[in-house]
């Protein structure tokens, strides 16, 4: 029995809205520490008002959602900011000051810190996601990525211990993917808690460490990402798609192929193993 104690721990969760809607059914959830976890499922699963319980931007219904230990329903959202960070599917939602630097300092300025330390959070949240040249901007001059790469530099500059990023992907372009691979691999290091809602499996696959699959306000598995992301059945009865890779890898299995590669690097490491071998046997 392991004595690591979970960020989030969840038990039957339960949330109805005021029109009666039950988005979320009994759920028992449980993410370690230091863990990227990413939220997946359709439309409607119930992904985005469970991050929202985390929070506390949601309350629930019945049952209790724990993060460091303490009881969300005993906090409010911004008591629960200074451990969980939120950044938004749409920045609009979360942006609203006349420069990327009043931005990215309201923050760290509501949870007390100084001038100076206020500073160093500001450059060191703008540097991280690329954006220290762009310190005096009005946020609606940048891209619509810049956008969301200034709204997840706001939350980075609070020091969250647990870091939840709805669709943190989409709108990015190439360069803007590839900064964010980079930030993800960064806040690895850094021992956060990531918590990942995306329709994106490429994604998923290759920067998460455990996948939660969702449907019609339940869990349907909860696992590493590489067993969730290759189990075809669950997958085909909540619409969700594997990975384009690992969908290539399953036709390919009968070949010395394994079912559950998660990323073209690991079926480019794979394809050139099985070439080598052949090739020696001749």
């Amino acid at each position: 029995m392991s004595d690591v104690k979970p960020s989030i721990s969840i038990e039957r969760l339960t949330h109805r809205y005021p029109n009666g809607h039950e988005a979320l059914r009994a759920i028992d959830l449980e993410i370690l520490h230091e863990k990227i976890v990413a939220l997946i499922g359709k439309n409607g699963a119930g992904k985005t008002t469970l991050a929202k319980h985390i929070n506390g931007l949601l309350k629930p219904t019945l049952g209790s959602v724990k993060v460091m230990g303490v009881d969300t329903s005993t906090k409010t959202a911004s008591e629960m900011a200074k451990d969980v960070g939120y950044v938004f599917q749409n920045p609009e939602d979360q942006l609203f000051e006349a420069s990327a630097h009043d931005e990215v300092a309201f923050g760290p300025r509501n949870l007390g810190m100084d001038r100076e330390e206020t500073e160093s959070e500001v450059n060191h949240a703008l540097s991280m996601v690329g954006l220290l040249p762009m310190i005096s901007e009005h946020p609606y001059n940048l891209t619509y990525g810049q956008r969301k790469m200034l709204c997840i530099a706001a939350v980075l500059a609070m020091r969250p211990k647990i870091l939840i990023l709805d669709e943190p992907n989409a709108g990015q372009d190439y360069s803007g993917l590839q900064l964010l691979g980079t930030l993800l691999r960064e806040l690895d290091r850094e021992h956060k808690t990531i918590l990942l809602i995306s329709h994106d499996m490429d994604f998923v696959g290759e920067f998460s460490d455990e996948t939660v699959l969702m449907h019609d306000g339940e869990i349907v598995a909860h696992g590493s990402t590489r067993s969730v992301l290759s189990d075809l059945s669950k997958l085909k009865s909540t619409a969700v798609r594997p990975p384009q890779v690992t969908r290539v890898a399953i036709q390919l299995s009968d070949d010395r192929v394994r079912h559950d590669i998660m990323t073209v690097r690991e079926m480019v490491e794979t394809l050139t193993h099985n070439v080598s071998g052949t090739a020696r046997m001749r």
